[in-house]
């Protein structure tokens, strides 16, 4: 049968990075016979693809206009790079030996990158391929996707921790006559979450309309938009709930005062900034969905960042964590809640804003979104590791455990 078995096994088992970090791993090649090959290479690259179809008018041969569709794409590389394990493309045959072989390849991610991103429209992804180089027959790959993290300490974004309180309020005709209000107060004690946390929202409603509240909704929004160059320019958005909540009925005259938590779940931090085809923002929407099909719901929404390092107004020392230039936190002796990472689990690297004293490291999860395939247009069915669907993994905080 010749190859048993050939895949890609990295070092982290969590198969995660951040920039400026070193992908290490075994190429593992088992074969039942002794096969001869040119050689062994090894591939490792970082880009963004976007891609979607367009509706568009085009002309037939009588001149006459007809509906058509267009698909429309963008790409961008941050890195790749190649070289052989064993043997070369223009060197000769050698020979590997029946068994199991494990071929270790090392490749160091350049400083400034995005985070990896999936979506049904496109994504940010970083792909290790290994190739079985076989003189005069196909080659035969095997590829394996790994997840970056682009750190975003949300102590270095201004606006994170900032105080969110909004008011929102509408009126309803009945019989040619407007109703006392509806009015809806929301507020949060800061913009900036973490995977893991949850978020405080305090909801005021009066109800001193004639219509009854169904339900005041809480629903935490994915903004993801995509820009296309080839063959043309044009953008798409797409929205989608990471989180929500409801609470009611709040009948008319009714006043409800209570707070509701959104827990967020393993989902990309708000920094795509490394990257120009796709840019990511989350909102907070707050909804009074009420009764009747002719009026309409009463609804708000402002900006909310998820970060990978949560604000030391809530988990931190007193005093700030040193930084370096660049941004990136200095680096000291291990502190209480503090995990040194070892050769066998291979975590990595915890910025030091993770440093609080009873807040666990976090774990890696997979994104809430949903895998998806790897496969590359116009690539053979045939490359081993294809049948395997693909879900970035996030910083995920355990706050319970730190209470």
């Amino acid at each position: 049968m010749g190859l048993k078995d050939f895949r890609i096994a990295f070092d982290n088992q969590w198969s995660t990075y951040y920039p400026g970090q070193t992908v290490t791993g075994n190429i593992v090649v088992a074969l039942d016979s002794t096969k001869k090959i040119r050689g062994i290479s090894v591939t490792a690259k970082g880009e963004a693809n976007t891609c979607w179809t367009t509706d568009k008018q085009e002309m037939d041969e009588n001149g006459q206009y007809r509906e058509g569709t267009q698909t429309v794409t963008a790409h961008e590389e941050y890195f790749k790079t190649k070289y052989y394990l064993i043997g070369s493309s223009s060197g000769g045959e050698i020979e590997i030996q029946s068994g199991e072989h494990k071929f270790p390849f090392a490749c160091s991610l350049p400083l400034h990158l995005p985070s990896s991103f999936e979506s049904d429209f496109g994504h940010i992804r970083y792909i290790v391929k290994a190739t079985l180089d076989r003189p005069w027959k196909f080659d035969q790959d095997v590829k394996s996707p790994f997840t970056v993290i682009a750190p975003l300490d949300l102590n270095t974004e201004p606006k994170a921790a900032e105080s969110v309180r909004q008011e929102m309020s509408k009126t309803f005709c009945c019989l040619c006559c407007a109703t006392p209000p509806l009015t809806v107060n929301f507020a949060l004690p800061a913009r900036g979450y973490v995977p893991g946390q949850s978020m405080p929202i305090k909801i005021n409603v009066e109800n001193s309309s004639n219509v009854v509240v169904n339900a005041v909704k809480l629903a935490l929004y994915k903004i993801v938009t995509l820009r296309a160059t080839t063959p043309h320019t044009d953008t798409k958005t797409e929205e989608t709930v990471v989180t929500e909540v409801s609470k009611g009925p709040i009948e008319r005259g009714e006043i409800a005062d209570y707070e509701q938590h959104l827990d967020i779940p393993p989902t990309p931090p708000s920094n795509l900034a490394q990257c120009g085809i796709i840019d990511l923002e989350y909102n907070l929407k707050v909804e009074a969905r009420v009764e009747g099909w002719y009026h309409m719901n009463l609804s708000d929404k402002t900006l909310i960042f998820v970060g990978t390092v949560p604000l030391a107004a809530y988990h931190a020392p007193t005093a700030p964590p040193p930084q370096v230039d660049g941004g990136y936190p200095a680096t000291k002796p291990p502190e209480a809640g503090f995990v040194v990472p070892s050769a066998d689990t291979a975590l990595p690297p915890i910025p030091e804003s993770h440093l609080y004293p009873n807040l666990p490291p976090p774990s890696y999860e997979e994104s809430v979104h949903g895998a998806r395939s790897i496969r590359e247009r116009g690539e053979s069915e045939h490359v081993y590791g294809l049948a395997n669907r693909f879900a970035p993994r996030y910083p995920m905080y355990n706050f319970t455990s730190a209470q």
